[in-house]
Parts: C-alpha cells; structure tokens; sequence
C-alpha cells in the first residue's frame, strides 16, 4: 500500500541549505546570459528561427520504442518520481502503473499528488497543491520550495534512488535532475521543457542535468537533437490512438451569416491570469466577428466553472460586446451540442490549441502580452511559430498572433475570418489539419514511456553491479 503524503521528513544539514542558498544565487545570476544574448538578439534571433524553421522542415521522428529490458534487472531499484502539478501527477501514475505492472519489484517513491499514490507510489511528499504560478506567488511560496530542496538534498544524500524520474516542472525538476545527476543517479525527464521556444542559453542547463528527455511532441526530438539533448518521441497522453471523431463536419457548416447558425469557441486560457488579460480583446473580437457573422454562436470554454464569475467582470472593459455568449467548463451545452455545427474557434496559445488542432477545428491563435513583454519578446522568442499546429507541420497551418495593444481584438478577429469566415478558407484549413491529427495520433504512451524508464533503470543497475 501506498505510504501517507507528507511521510516524515528527513534531518537536513548545514550543507544542504548552504547548496539550496548557492542555487538561489545561480538562479538570480541566471540574468547574465539574458543581458548577453539581449543586444546580441538583432543577429542570433533570426538566425536561430531560420534554423529550426529549417529542422522542423524535416521529416518527423517515428515514434521511438525503448529497447526490450529484462524484468529482473529493475527488481529492487528504486524510482524517485517529481511530478509537481495535477497533471503532471496524472500522466506520471499511468507511467508508474505501467511499469510496475512490467516490473512488479520495482519500487517508486518521491513527491506527486494523490494519482501517483493510487498506482503504488511511496509519497514523501504532497507537492501538487503548492504549484504556484505569477512572480507574486512564487515570492510567497519561496519558504516552502527551499525546504523542499533542502530535504531532497537531504534524501538523495540519506538513500539515493536509481533513476530521478521529473514530470514537467521545469523550473524545480531541472535543479533536482542537476544535484541527482552529479551524484550518480540516472535522469529521465518527462514532457520537454519549452525551452526550444525562448531562452535558447537554458538548453546547456539541461544537458547538464538530463540523461534523457522523453519528449510528447513530435517535432520536439529536431530541435533538442540538434542540440545535443537526448530525446525520445513517446507520444502524447491527450492523443492516444483511437481518437475520437473529428469535432467538425467533413463538409463546410455553411455561411454563418445565413439562416443556419454556427458555434464559435472562445478559448481564454486555464489561468486565472491569463483569463484577466485575454478577455476584454477576446470579447471584442467575438462582436467584431458576430458583425460579419450575425448568427454566429459564441460558446465560451473554461477550465473551471468558478472562473466564469472572473471571465463576466472582465468582459465589462471589453468595448464591444456579442448579443450572447454560453460560457461552459465542460461540454457544449445541450441546446447547442448535435444541433448547431462547428464552425471554429479563437484560442490563447497553450496545449488546447493542439487538442482543437487534432479535432479538426479551424482556430485563429493569439497569445497576449503587455508593451514591455511585446518589446522583448521580438529579440528573445527563437522559435518560428508559437501555434503547436504549426510546430507539428513545420509550416504554417494557422494564423497566430502576440498581440499588446488594446485594440488586438480586432486583429484576432481578422485572423479568425480569414481562417474559417468562408468555405474555401475553412476547408483549407480543416484540410491541413489532418496532417495535425496523423502525426499526434499514437498507441500506447503510458507502456513507451515506462519502456523508457525501465531501460534507464536497468542501465543503471547494470553499472552499478
């Protein structure tokens, strides 16, 4: 049986907490390669976009198996998983599960969430609900990260495991794969960090600290080989074969503006920030497309039902608004749902786009910023498209747009017409999105990625022997 979360933490010493001040200052220096590269962007910004245009140009990686393991050989080791956020905790337990399924002796431990304790994890720790997101909360919760470290510090020290499996959470898990590494442990990290897309510098941190990246998009292995992180193309748990039918007629659902109406989804983002920033020009691009489209049916997608109260406040500084928008956390509303088509969608950049990508739906992307970030992000962002849609085909299938002025909206609503506002721009747009759905589909994720982690455990203990 699976240990109580939060088991009882381990004596800490002088050194672990000197090492967790010296990362601290690491992290506070980590400002120098920014001031390097800033003036030095005019130059290496484009070529670095023209370089990984030109790789992801290339034909994808095929789905990579790890090489068969003896179950004996991982009997004993020990798996010292970190999966900080709910679902990186999720997707970590049918990982766990599956390999302890393959190899029953082993044994996992570390820190998740209620998930990993159900697929057999020992929890040290019950770290999913201290995720914090925002310079504000990351200040608050700093107490609390660096007695994490110090008692991590402190366990690798006391029993060392043989294989660190991190799950996301870059910024705590690349630390912790760093001091794992340096002491003899394998590392496996699980969902590539982003960092193919901005703050190229980060990549030598990661080669420090990794052993293997496991990677769930499959343009990530051109961009990370390249640079000399070893990464594998395990596939994507969101999009696991079989999928399930595309969201959108195969034929056009025909002109909005007639008789017939059609659903447009407003896509504002699964944070809470992101929802304060997007929704005044998302509303207003949902007027400005509803006077082109009068009978358009705007249906508004949230993470969570509590976070329509924050989405109807911020929608009053929109300065148009639609006749109506149906605001839903989970499926399309009944009256809607099966009796009124799809006609498309306006996303903020983030994993939903690539799960509209795959049901075939036309999407205009945006990603908003402020004035300052706008101006910095044009010398720091290296990668050619921020659409996961584009990234997939290696070109572009949708429009995309970082946007900061107030009048953005009208921007967004533009692209949106322009991607699905008539057939042959929806059709072309549908049509090459089943490029999209052919390279995500994939069998067996869970069973490739606990291939994986069992190979490096038997490397390791090979080693070790």
């Amino acid at each position: 049986m699976p240990s109580a979360p939060d088991a009882a933490a381990p004596k800490t010493t002088l050194g672990d907490h000197l090492r967790v001040a010296w990362l601290a200052v690491r992290t506070m220096a980590g400002a120098l390669p920014f001031l390097v590269f800033l003036p030095l962007s005019p130059i290496l910004t484009p070529w670095l976009k023209a370089r990984a245009r030109k790789l992801l140009g290339g034909t994808p990686p095929p789905l990579a198996d790890a090489p068969a393991t003896a179950a004996g050989l991982c009997d004993g080791a020990t798996v010292f998983v970190v999966a900080g956020e709910a679902s990186g905790d999720q997707l970590a337990a049918r990982v766990i599960r599956r390999a302890r399924e393959a190899c029953p002796g082993l044994r996992v431990r570390g820190y998740g969430g209620p998930a990993l304790a159900a697929a057999g994890a020992e929890l040290d720790k019950d770290i999913t609900s201290h995720a914090a997101y925002g310079f504000t909360a990351v200040v608050a919760s700093l107490g609390t990260w660096w007695r994490l470290c110090a008692e991590t510090l402190a366990r690798f020290r006391e029993e060392p495991p043989d294989v660190l499996l991190t799950v996301d959470f870059p910024g705590l898990n690349c630390r912790l794969a760093e001091w794992a590494k340096k002491r003899g442990v394998r590392t496996v990290h699980l969902v590539a960090p982003q960092i193919w897309a901005h703050t190229p510098w980060r990549i030598l941190r990661w080669r420090k600290a990794v052993d293997t990246i496991l990677a769930t998009f499959p343009f990530e292995p051109l961009l990370f080989e390249a640079s000399g992180l070893p990464t594998h193309y395990v596939g994507h748990p969101l999009f696991e074969a079989p999928l399930p039918p595309a969201r959108t007629d195969a034929a056009f659902p025909g002109d909005a503006a007639s008789e017939g109406a059609a659903i447009v989804e407003l896509w504002p983002g699964s944070r809470r920030a992101e929802i304060k920033r997007n929704t005044p020009i998302l509303v207003e691009a949902a007027e400005l497309i509803e006077r082109e489209l009068p009978h358009a049916r705007f249906v508004l997608r949230l993470a969570s039902a509590e976070h329509e109260t924050l989405f109807r406040h911020r929608a009053r500084a929109a300065r148009w608004q639609p006749s109506h928008i149906e605001a839903t956390s989970g499926d399309i509303p009944a009256p809607l749902a099966g009796t009124i088509p799809l006609l498309g969608a306006v996303a903020a950049s983030g994993t939903a786009t690539a799960q509209l990508a795959v049901d075939l739906v036309p999407t205009a992307v945006y990603y908003r910023l402020s004035l300052f970030e706008w101006v910095f992000a044009q010398g720091l962002i290296t990668s050619p498209w921020i659409a996961l849609a584009n990234l997939v085909c290696g070109r572009q299938v949708l429009r995309e747009r970082l946007c900061w002025a107030p009048n953005a909206g009208e921007s967004i609503a533009r692209d949106f017409l322009d991607t699905a506002g008539t057939e042959a721009a929806w059709a072309d747009t549908r049509h090459a999105l089943t490029e999209v759905r052919a390279r995500m589909e994939t069998k067996h994720v869970a069973q490739r990625a606990a291939g994986w982690l069992l190979a490096e455990t038997a490397t390791q203990v090979s080693r070790q022997a």
